[in-house]
């Protein structure tokens, strides 16, 4: 069946670019993949296409357990993952693009939440993101494949500065939005798992060559960093006498792992401020294996966690197994008082076995106090929104 003109002359100007090209698809975006592979000369831009349809499928192609839902941070590692084949299959100096799409089109199965795609594309220095929403009942199922595939084929157009590149008018009901974010390859190296840890130094500049022995860190979410957060790094930091960086763990032994623009956006906030160690470690039993001998500086209410055995998967055994882990790693903890459950707590109102007692230390009131936690702060700042 002849191909329409203009996809034609769009896949043409795209070949010519010189790119090299491997796709992802969870099934929407496949006559994307036709009209390319189609095309004379196909191979000299396509290394590969993997159509992940099944979510166990979708699993094994990015090495990670799911649930991977129709959102931006799926098509993110998905296009992270197509560039990594792509270079990896390809030598030579030609750029590399890496595309991936994640989409939930128009169906006879009951559904919750909007049609939708979600695209990304990886090149050397840059992600361009694309999210696509569609009005419910405006297009079928096919009318959706089509619009998704030629939005793509522009995209990608664009993206290899394509001479052929025109913009579009797309069908009534079609919501787009687009985003580019810079490629941090320390960062995506953490999200592989391919490091333990990446650092980001006051001037936004990263590493993954940290040192890794009696640090000062202050782990947390920062989600929205605050006031509190500022002054009691500043407290700790004078009574270590030591440099402190701020400890993120990019998963979380109870909430979602953060998305890669998530953690751009909270690293944010703290550019300038303070210099910032990131993870994948949830617990300090994990923390300490590559982090020995430092010095953690937490807040009441984690002291208390830390003994509540209902954290550790195998209970008090786990527990203990977990504390006793953190004496041979020879870390200390400094604990700040905190308002929590209806009042404020400190050190001496957390129930401490002697054998472990060694392990905190109090940060005195007079040296630093405040009433107020993120969660509080996120309160005060939606309820003026």
């Amino acid at each position: 069946m002849p191909v329409e003109k203009w996809i034609w002359e769009q896949v043409e100007a795209i070949i010519s670019s010189n790119a090299r090209l491997s796709m992802a698809l969870t099934g929407g975006g496949s006559e994307l993949a036709s009209w390319l592979l189609n095309h004379p000369g196909a191979s000299s831009l396509v290394a590969e296409v993997q159509i992940p349809y099944h979510p166990k499928a979708l699993e094994a192609y990015l090495d990670a357990p799911g649930p991977h839902r129709v959102e931006l941070e799926t098509g993110r590692a998905m296009a992270a993952q197509a560039f990594a084949r792509t270079s990896a299959l390809v030598k030579g100096d030609s750029p590399v693009i890496g595309f991936g799409c994640t989409a939930a089109l128009a169906t006879k199965r009951v559904r919750r939440g909007e049609d939708r795609a979600c695209l990304a594309m990886r090149t050397s220095e840059e992600y361009h993101f694309y999210n696509l929403n569609f009005a419910k009942g405006a297009l079928d199922r096919l009318a959706q494949e089509d619009a998704l595939s030629r939005f793509a084929l522009n995209a990608l157009a664009q993206a290899c500065h394509s001479p052929g590149f025109e913009p579009r008018e797309w069908p009534p009901g079609m919501e787009i939005s687009t985003q580019n974010i810079a490629v941090v390859a320390p960062l995506e190296q953490l999200l592989r798992g391919e490091v333990q840890i990446a650092e980001m130094d006051l001037q936004g500049r990263w590493s993954t060559a940290a040192e890794r022995q009696g640090r000062v860190l202050f782990p947390g979410s920062f989600n929205p960093l605050h006031q509190g957060h500022i002054e009691l790094a500043a407290a700790a930091q004078r009574l270590a006498d030591s440099p402190l960086h701020l400890e993120i763990s990019v998963e979380n032994v109870d909430k979602p792992a953060l998305a890669y623009r998530e953690i751009l956006g909270r690293l944010e906030q703290v550019k300038g401020l303070f210099p910032v160690v990131l993870s994948r470690a949830a617990t300090f039993a994990q923390k300490v294996q590559f982090l020995p001998g430092s010095l953690f500086v937490i807040g009441c209410d984690t002291a208390v966690r830390i003994f509540d055995s209902k954290y550790y998967p195998a209970g008090e055994a786990g527990r203990e197994k977990a504390l006793g882990q953190l004496v041979s790693a020879g870390v200390r903890f400094l604990v700040a008082g905190r308002f929590f459950d209806g009042a404020y707590k400190t050190l001496k109102d957390v129930q401490i076995p002697e054998k472990y007692s060694s392990l905190f230390d109090e940060l005195p009131q007079s040296v630093f106090r405040r009433d107020i936690s993120s969660t509080e702060v996120r309160k005060i700042a939606n309820a003026g929104k």
